[in-house]
């Protein structure tokens, strides 16, 4: 650790943590391109003929195409080639410094993203640093940027190692860093709500698996919740067959225009999917420098608990904070059969502990370890990777986990308190709680 008391500590956000733009052939910023930012009014003057048209003669008349076209030029930015890369020059907005360097206005903004004040007030802000990227970009591109940005870190503080605290997508894309680089450098990793074994929010999208009676839910998950209020109030009044027409358009052009060139989303697809998808999708010349990566993550992804079990063999802490007991968003096929945060279903995030569905108990059949069973009787953690060091949030929703106290207490505590290695570590800090959000609170 050199002379420093604590390991410095490495957020790797979630997708929707990085602020990223356009950039001229300067390198100036052009334009934001994520987080979204969808213009309503926009949308509304590219739909409003196609839309008098089909109420007039009550068919589609176009309308459907038109809804797609626009939402897929709304994704303009964050559009993506067949061969993986951006069709767009894009930087993710970084901050190559400690979190005691940044302005008030980058630690406000770090701080929203991942609540990490009361850890710094332990292991110091110059111990706290903000790996920001493009969250569609490719995962081992992104790895290697994580290489530099350690480097980067470990000369600052003269330290030999960091703690990874990845976020949701952060900790897929660890997945690739693990991969391509090991772990000489990593002496803990403390995960939050991770995409460690994909989604199925992204598995039944790219199998367009949806429904359309939820369309409100199904357009703020493909499109973003400015276009869903904007075309929400239009799709009710849709001559019939018309709705189920436009919301396949809608879910062709944000898996045409994004999706499908996305390394980073075909990390978020469950292994057992990824087979038949890459085939659907990405059997054709023109994907064939992103299937070979996306072939190379989905090895490392099916790889990955036996990775980590033999890390954890060399000394190194593996940590989990993840949420159980609620449904994913109610437009996707997925949604009553699993239980999750809402966004990642809790046998990917846990890698592997078994759960019953939302409204239901695990029965005697289920059940492998009583001593490892939530009290409420939905999980029983003992099939997880980590029994002993994976603490589950019950009705905990996945972006809400960076508000609940106790679970931000023992990430922060495996983060800085060698002493504090699982769930016995400390009463205080069990296996199993309940969800919480401070903002609740004052």
């Amino acid at each position: 650790m050199s002379e420093n008391r604590f390991y410095p500590v490495v957020i790797v956000p979630g997708i929707g943590q990085s602020k990223v733009v356009e950039v001229n052939a300067a390198g100036e910023a052009v334009r934001t391109v994520w987080p979204l930012d969808v213009d309503p009014q926009l949308l509304i003057s590219k739909l409003k003929n196609p839309f008098a048209k089909m109420m007039i003669f009550r068919k589609d008349g176009g309308f459907s195409d038109a809804a797609g076209e626009a939402v897929a030029e709304a994704a303009d930015g964050i559009a993506t080639n067949p061969d993986g890369s951006m069709k767009h020059t894009l930087k993710a907005v970084g901050y190559p410094y400690p979190l005691s360097e940044c302005t008030a206005d980058e630690k406000r903004y770090i701080n929203k993203m991942a609540p990490v004040q009361k850890l710094s007030e332990t292991v110091g802000e110059e111990n706290i640093f903000f790996y920001a990227y493009n969250s569609f970009g490719m995962p081992y591109e992104i790895a290697a940027g994580l290489q530099d940005f350690v480097t980067m870190v470990l000369e600052r503080t003269g330290s030999e190692k960091v703690n990874f605290l990845p976020l949701s997508l952060g900790g897929a894309m660890l997945t690739a860093y693990l991969d391509l680089y090991g772990a000489a450098r990593v002496h803990r990793i403390v995960y939050m709500v991770p995409a460690l074994q994909g989604t199925r929010t992204i598995a039944d999208v790219f199998r367009k698996d949806l429904r359309t009676d939820k369309f409100s839910s199904l357009l703020g998950m493909l499109a973003g919740g400015k276009t869903a209020q904007t075309l929400g109030t239009v799709l009710p009044m849709l001559p019939e067959g018309v709705l189920e027409k436009t919301t396949d358009k809608i879910a062709d052009a944000v898996l045409s225009a994004v999706l499908t060139g996305s390394g980073a989303m075909w990390a978020c697809l469950p292994p057992e999917y990824y087979e038949a998808l890459a085939e659907q999708y990405l059997s054709d010349p023109a994907h064939a420098a992103l299937r070979a990566q996306t072939d190379r993550y989905s090895a490392a992804q099916k790889a990955l608990p036996d990775t980590l079990k033999t890390l954890a063999a060399q000394g190194i802490g593996v940590y989990i904070c993840c949420c159980y007991g609620l449904k994913l968003a109610e437009a996707l096929g997925s949604a009553d059969s699993c239980s999750s945060d809402g966004i990642i279903n809790i046998e990917s995030a846990s890698l592997g502990a078994t759960a019953a569905v939302p409204g239901q108990i695990l029965t005697e059949a289920q059940i492998n370890d009583r001593a490892y069973l939530s009290p409420d009787g939905v999980v029983d953690a003992s099939t997880g990777v980590f029994p002993n060091s994976t603490w589950y949030f019950a009705g905990q929703y996945h972006d809400s986990i960076a508000y609940n106290d106790t679970a931000l207490s023992i990430a922060f505590r495996a983060l800085s308190d060698e002493r504090f290695t699982d769930i016995r570590s400390d009463p205080a800090l069990g296996q199993f709680h309940l969800k919480q959000d401070n903002r609740e609170n004052g």
